[in-house]
């Protein structure tokens, strides 16, 4: 950066006043080289900053190797629902309540792309939802209900693994940025309350179904 900063210094009486004119010139220029930079620079920013909006389609970035469904953004608040983290022992609405958000076909479509030869996906939020929905029912039922084949008996813990693992990387790959407030009484957070910008995802679960490869419906 350039230094702007007066230098005083004495005044030499017999300097010739053309000689002091020239010393001043470079200075000048700096200055007006500066100040274009600046104006330069700030018309850049703006013009890529009006073409980031945060409500247009989110898509995927040049080179980007999978598929991804653009999707439309809307503000939503959490709020506590009980059933999804009940034990579906005690309350027979737990299973209901996720089968409900599942759309029908579970997610796996049909979408040939020009760019792969692959053919069949799963939705990755189904995905996630599947295993967070699988990790709280086998942490429940898992010991109550011992498994009755050796080879279920070792699946069940290597799923349960795969799901916390993968639950942790999709948490982290979506990276939800909202500052949640921190209750004064209570010491902490609980997230509830709390406005944030969501994808839609009653959209992404009827894209789904259109394209869906079967009709099986929940987590069977």
């Amino acid at each position: 950066m350039f230094n702007l900063r007066p230098r005083y210094e004495p005044l030499n009486p017999n300097l010739d006043p053309s000689r002091l004119r020239t010393r001043l010139v470079p200075q000048r220029c700096y200055l007006v080289v500066w100040l274009i930079t600046i104006v330069i620079s700030a018309g850049i920013g703006g013009l890529i900053g009006s073409h980031l909006d945060p409500h247009r389609p989110c898509q995927p970035p040049l080179g980007y190797s999978n598929p991804s469904v653009p999707l439309r953004t809307h503000k939503d608040v959490f709020t506590y629902n009980r059933t999804f983290g009940a034990d579906p022992r005690e309350d027979a609405n737990t299973q209901a309540a996720w089968d409900s958000i599942v759309p029908l076909g579970q997610g796996t479509v049909r979408y040939p792309t020009p760019d792969t030869d692959q053919i069949y996906y799963t939705v990755s939020v189904v995905h996630q939802l599947h295993c967070l929905s699988y990790y709280g029912v086998m942490s429940v039922n898992h010991s109550a209900q011992p498994a009755v084949h050796k080879e279920e008996e070792e699946h069940i813990p290597r799923h349960m693994r795969h799901c916390f693992d993968y639950l942790r990387q999709s948490l982290m790959c979506a990276a939800d940025a909202t500052l949640e407030p921190v209750d004064a009484a209570l010491g902490g957070v609980t997230g509830w309350g709390a406005e944030r910008v969501c994808r839609d995802y009653a959209a992404l679960a009827a894209w789904a179904e259109a394209r869906r490869v079967s009709d099986a419906r929940g987590f069977e």
